[in-house]
């Protein structure tokens, strides 16, 4: 069996992965477009998070023009073990034992399952508590 060299993954949704690959390559909207011929304007919206992520062959045309494999983002990784959950029911029902039913899994597997949903209420959180802070907006007056 040959082992590939581990890849740098991004766990982060799709619009900051993104950001985050553009500041480190210091690349603006305008060279990102030209390298993808996407327009600078709807990169942007990806960035801000105002479009959807956008679909594989679109991913992987950013993943080449930023010199990263499409794996790197976390949706298209998502969208690879969707396609694999699709083509195998026992698959689906093993793995859904172990999410919903409680199967017995190891420590360390239990962690990395609990962690996103940790990141998730914490986001959560603080965005309830960010609007319960915000004044009324006055509109009946």
């Amino acid at each position: 069996m040959v082992r590939r060299a581990a890849r740098p993954l991004s766990f982060e949704r799709f619009p900051g992965a993104l950001s985050r690959l553009m500041q480190q390559r210091d690349l603006s909207y305008r060279q990102l477009a030209y390298k993808t011929r996407l327009s600078a304007g709807y990169l942007n919206h990806l960035t801000k998070g105002r479009r959807p992520v956008p679909a594989d062959p679109v991913i992987c045309t950013i993943a080449t023009a930023l010199h990263v494999d499409p794996d790197y983002f976390i949706e298209y990784r998502l969208r690879q073990v969707l396609d694999v959950l699709e083509g195998s029911a026992r698959l689906t029902d093993a793995l859904y034992g172990i999410l919903l039913l409680q199967a017995p899994i190891s420590d360390e597997m239990r962690a990395a399952l609990e962690q996103p949903a940790r990141e998730e209420s914490a986001a959560q959180t603080a965005a309830q508590t960010e609007q319960a802070a915000q004044p009324p907006t006055g509109k009946g007056s």
